[in-house]
């Protein structure tokens, strides 16, 4: 089995991703970082939005304040929407699985609406 290192600045999945500066920063990033915020924000949901490490927080109010993260991270050669676990009582570090493609926030925003509704049997 081959591993390669990505380049330098490339961002990657370990802990909360790496920082992006500003050169990193480019149109399609900030466009889909821009985008989800919105999306989440016509779907009822407070939304902040990190460029530093290319995150979105959806933020759900109810009983309890539900935070759910997603972040971009490249997947299959395309830009990604990643969903960030940290929850998971059978995990000690938070996970990620992808979501959708960067350009297609409607369903990404969608599908964490999903994960944020209201808990069942709880």
């Amino acid at each position: 089995m081959t591993v390669e290192t990505p380049p330098s600045g490339t961002p990657s999945l370990a802990g909360s991703g790496r920082r992006l500066d500003s050169s990193g920063l480019d149109a399609a990033w900030l466009s889909a970082l821009t985008d989800l915020t919105a999306e989440l924000r016509s779907c009822g949901l407070e939304a902040r939005m990190d460029g530093a490490i290319g995150a979105v927080d959806a933020i759900a109010y109810g009983p309890a304040r539900r935070i759910q993260r997603a972040v971009l991270r490249p997947h299959r050669g395309r830009l990604w929407w990643w969903l960030r676990w940290s929850n998971d009582p059978t995990t000690t570090a938070p996970h990620a699985a992808p979501l959708t493609p960067a350009g297609d926030t409607a369903d990404a925003a969608r599908r964490i609406v999903r994960v944020l509704g209201p808990r069942r049997g709880r």
